[in-house]
C-alpha cells in the first residue's frame, strides 16, 4: 500500500497511517502487505490517498475507520471496497 505523504496529505495522514499499521498487524496480514510512504499522488483535493497493488486500486478521502475497512476487506479478504475507490471526475 502506497500512502500519500505529499505536502497536503501529510497534514492529515498520521492517524490514517497509524490505523493502517495497527490493522495490518491486528488482522495478521503484515506478511501480505507493505506500507510504503509515497510522494504526492497528484490528487491533493481527495486526500489522504492510498494506492493498493498489484492490481491498482486507488482510495481517496481515507480516514482511520476507512483505513481499517480497506485492510479488512481488500487486503485480508481480497475484495476492493468499491464505494471508497477514487473515481476521477469526468
Amino acid at each position: 500500500m502506497y500512502v500519500c505523504h505529499g505536502p497536503i496529505c501529510a497534514q492529515k495522514v498520521r492517524p490514517v497511517w497509524q490505523a493502517l499499521h495497527a490493522a495490518v498487524h491486528t488482522m495478521g496480514v503484515a506478511d501480505q502487505c507493505e506500507l510504503i510512504v509515497s510522494g504526492c499522488q497528484g490528487r491533493c483535493e481527495d486526500g489522504p490517498n492510498i494506492n493498493v497493488y498489484p492490481k491498482l486500486t486507488k482510495y481517496a478521502h481515507v480516514n482511520p475507520d476507512t483505513a481499517q475497512r480497506i485492510v479488512r476487506e481488500h487486503i485480508a479478504a481480497g475484495a476492493p471496497v468499491a464505494e471508497l475507490e477514487f473515481r476521477a471526475q469526468e
